[in-house]
């Protein structure tokens, strides 16, 4: 199946993100919109660094967002405390972060 523009611009904020923190675990969900016109990011990162990198985040959105025709509201970034995660949670973001790496 071919990737939406919404879950395209998910990707890219994605590898954003990574560029800025690699410590960062981030994934990406398309389970709020069931026409696949839509993508959350929920992002993971120290609360010392969370502000700052969700302004980041927020004005690559802006710029992304420019030249496609996806409605603002329909990406939306969740930035989360890495502390509050739940361990299974942790643990498979880490795995799939891993099998990326290979």
């Amino acid at each position: 199946m071919a990737m939406t523009q919404p879950e395209a611009l998910a990707e890219r904020l994605k590898g954003e993100l990574k560029r800025l923190y690699p410590a960062a675990l981030v994934r990406v969900s398309l389970e709020a919109y069931p026409n696949d016109d839509g993508a959350d990011l929920y992002c993971y990162a120290p609360k010392k660094y969370a502000d700052m990198l969700l302004d980041k985040l927020k004005k690559a959105k802006i710029q992304f967002i420019k030249n496609t025709k996806v409605d603002a509201d329909k990406l939306r970034i969740f930035m989360e405390d890495m502390e509050n995660m739940s361990p299974e949670l942790k643990e498979r973001l880490t795995a799939e972060l891993g099998d990326n790496q290979e």
